[in-house]
């Protein structure tokens, strides 16, 4: 049927917010994350405003710990899908053009010998690896909606086609399935919702059915690798979680060695909130999304590309070319340049709930709790002294809008 003026805007609208949920992980990965932050965090933070919605903000996969569990690691790995995807989705464009230019009429050939709609099957695939990458709970709600809207854009090609190719089109649906040989969506949907009249009502009981259950699944995810933490209770109350999995004792060592300085002592009990403390190396890449403090880059990378100061500061002013320049010479350093995983960082947190509370250890990481950095302490194990001591502020380097707790 013929899609109305309402429905292509809503389209349109959906594939833009889409697009620009996806591509938070690259934008905030480059000089140009505080110009996407000035537009997407007033979205964040009004949804992390309302108890209701606060939940949608968060993420339901580890993303800042690295864990060994089995599970999770064969998870990440699907993360490659989303390259995997893209690839294939470019390539599926070149039988479509060439059979465009050429005038061929209805293509054939290539992947469209398999399926019939393979260029939203493969975004399909990339978005999914977007989602495992990235996985704020908005963006899988916003994939689900887009998967019903990829069918919707397809009808309509469809509808199209059989204008511009009337007959040929008809004979090539009627031996190539949609969207996966087989057709087993179809199959699904014709058991479970075929009964429900007009189709656009049992279309719509799915979504909401598909969204729902996979909402559900990615609480029961977030849950379970929230269990595999290993984190380590400490005796003043504090809970440590090392970003990288290391042995309770050697966790507890370090941490009883670190609090034996007087000043932090001090500033412990004057902030009897802290109940969280990260442990990382001091250079850690993702210390940006704890603490808007800078990382502690070892002389040898500084010495290499002083420019990545610069950059990782948000004030770089190199152009894209030594933008990219960068990462070009850091690919090429890598397994050669010696990192300072010498120095431990500890980053106290207080975590509390909406009325400014620090919650219980059982709690830490549930969903719609505020995280707040409140100490920096680098600590050199080996000369067993304190590096540098730093009050933060209450903010991480792209502001007060949800980042990984986890």
């Amino acid at each position: 049927m013929r899609t109305t003026k309402g429905q292509r805007l809503l389209l349109i609208g959906t594939i833009l917010a889409y697009c620009l949920i996806g591509v938070e992980i690259i934008i905030m990965i480059s000089p140009f994350a505080l110009y996407f932050y000035s537009v997407y965090a007033p979205i964040l933070n009004l949804l992390s405003s309302s108890p209701l919605t606060s939940w949608t903000a968060e993420f339901f996969l580890p993303h800042m710990v690295f864990l060994q569990d089995p599970v999770i690691l064969g998870i990440s790995y699907l993360q490659v899908l989303l390259v995997i995807g893209l690839v294939l989705f470019f390539t599926a464009a070149v039988p479509l053009y060439w059979g465009r230019f050429t005038g061929k009429g209805v293509v054939t050939f290539s992947f469209y010998s398999k399926i019939r709609h393979p260029q939203y099957l493969f975004l399909a695939i990339s978005g999914f690896g977007l989602l495992l990458y990235w996985p704020r709970f908005i963006i899988l709600i916003s994939y689900v909606t887009m998967l019903y809207v990829y069918y919707i854009l397809a009808r309509n090609e469809e509808w199209r086609m059989k204008q511009e190719a009337p007959g040929d089109y008809e004979k090539y649906m009627a031996n190539i399935p949609m969207f996966i040989p087989g057709e087993p969506g179809g199959r699904i949907f014709s058991l479970l919702f075929g009964w429900i009249q007009p189709k656009w009502a049992g279309i719509l009981v799915s979504y909401v059915i598909v969204m729902g259950m996979s909402i559900v699944l990615a609480m029961g995810m977030r849950n379970y690798a929230a269990r595999q933490l290993s984190v380590v209770q400490a005796e003043d109350g504090v809970t440590l979680v090392p970003v990288f999995e290391r042995s309770p004792d050697e966790v507890q060592s370090l941490y009883t060695h670190m609090r034996s300085n007087e000043a932090i002592k001090v500033f412990l009990a004057q902030h009897k909130n802290a109940n969280l403390a990260y442990i990382m190396p001091g250079d850690f890449f993702l210390t940006a999304l704890v603490t808007e403090e800078d990382r502690l880059f070892s002389n040898e990378i500084i010495e290499r590309f002083p420019e990545v100061l610069e950059w990782h500061q948000h004030k770089f002013k190199g152009g894209l070319g030594k933008f990219f320049r960068i990462f070009y010479n850091f690919v090429g350093t890598l397994g050669g340049v010696k990192t300072d995983y010498d120095i431990e960082r500890f980053i106290f947190v207080s975590v509390q709930d909406s009325d400014g509370d620090a919650v219980g250890r059982d709690r830490l990481f549930d969903l719609g709790l505020k995280r707040i950095p409140l100490l920096l302490v680098d600590y050199d194990p080996f000369e067993e002294k304190i590096v540098s001591i730093v009050e933060t502020s209450d903010k991480h380097k792209w502001g007060a809008i949800p980042m990984p707790t986890f």
